[in-house]
């Protein structure tokens, strides 16, 4: 726009008189001002977020819009310490996850699988297990390895055992 601005001062320049020619270069200046400052604001701005702010925003919309994955539990049992292998959970909320082994209905060799889990008791005659899973990965802690939201829910006289 300034340059279309000069080169209209120069074809125009006989035609202008002094004090015209002198507000009109008053004007490229506010104009090539405002220009400046707006690149600079833009340059200067930090696009980047912090994984709190990514984790409320952008992934828990994102894990409401999956589907939820449901498995009837045959058998489970809480582990009282940290395996060395087993399937991680993630969640978006702050919350404290116990590490259950655990048999399903889809596990055809009736071997458990060890999952980190949160307990909710509910008026439920069988236990079952929900979670969510994403379709790509998205970095080394958010992969498609890992279950989202995970919840075993259990009859509510069950005991829980807690550190």
């Amino acid at each position: 726009m300034g340059l279309i601005f000069i080169v209209h001062l120069i074809r125009n320049r006989k035609c202008l008189s002094t004090q015209k020619f002198l507000f009109r270069g008053a004007f490229l200046l506010i104009i090539l001002s405002i220009i400046g400052y707006l690149t600079y604001t833009l340059y200067s701005y930090d696009y980047s977020i912090d994984e709190e702010s990514w984790k409320e925003n952008t992934l828990a919309p994102y894990l409401q819009s999956l589907n939820e994955h449901h498995e009837q539990v045959d058998d489970f049992s809480q582990l009282l310490t940290e395996p060395d292998k087993g399937i991680e959970s993630i969640y978006v909320k702050d919350i404290t996850p116990i590490w259950v082994e655990l048999v399903t209905s889809i596990d055809a060799d009736k071997k458990g699988k060890v999952v980190e889990v949160t307990i909710e008791k509910e008026p439920i005659q069988e236990p079952y297990l929900t979670y969510k899973t994403i379709e790509k990965t998205i970095s080394e802690q958010y992969s498609n390895q890992f279950y989202y939201e995970t919840t075993l829910h259990i009859p509510e006289e069950y005991m829980i055992l807690t550190d």
